[in-house]
């Protein structure tokens, strides 16, 4: 995405006109959006999956090991160590993946994105070179904030 961002905002030195630029600008802001917006979608699909799923191993692992002393020779004893060694794999991911935490930075860098197409949108000309600069530190802060993330896991 670095490298897309980087021709795209190599484009706009080649704009003729104004009405380019802000097109350019807004096709731009678009990518970045959307960038965001997945990887908040995908990121909180997997902090939920993690998370639901632990929950159901959870309570898995507690009938099971109640019917196996409800039922001691009738019921299959691997049930529980599978169910538990599930549980305990669902937990781990959930807390070592750091799903929710790159969710909520994605979500946030996303609703910072909008926030500058809508205010560059009510500037026009006089705003794209800032526009531009700001642009590209606000990619840099969600980029920096994930590097974060990454390195307190």
């Amino acid at each position: 995405m670095r490298y897309k961002l980087t021709d795209e905002l190599f484009k706009l030195s080649t704009c003729r006109t104004p009405d380019e630029k802000i097109n350019l600008m807004n096709e731009l802001l678009y990518l970045l959006i959307d960038h965001f917006y997945n990887k908040a979608k995908k990121s909180k699909k997997l902090y939920e999956l993690y998370k639901y799923g632990s929950i159901l191993l959870a309570a898995i692992t507690t009938i099971v090991a109640s019917l196996q002393v409800i039922y001691p020779g009738s019921f299959p004893s691997f049930i529980l160590p599978i169910a538990s060694a599930g549980a305990t794999v669902a937990v781990a991911f959930l807390g070592a993946s750091g799903t929710q935490k790159i969710w909520i930075n994605s979500r946030t860098t996303q609703q910072h994105f909008q926030t500058e197409q809508f205010l560059f949108n009510q500037q026009k000309e006089e705003a794209i070179k800032m526009f531009s600069e700001r642009l590209v530190e606000l990619w840099d802060q969600g980029h920096n904030k994930w590097e974060q993330n990454v390195g307190d896991d």
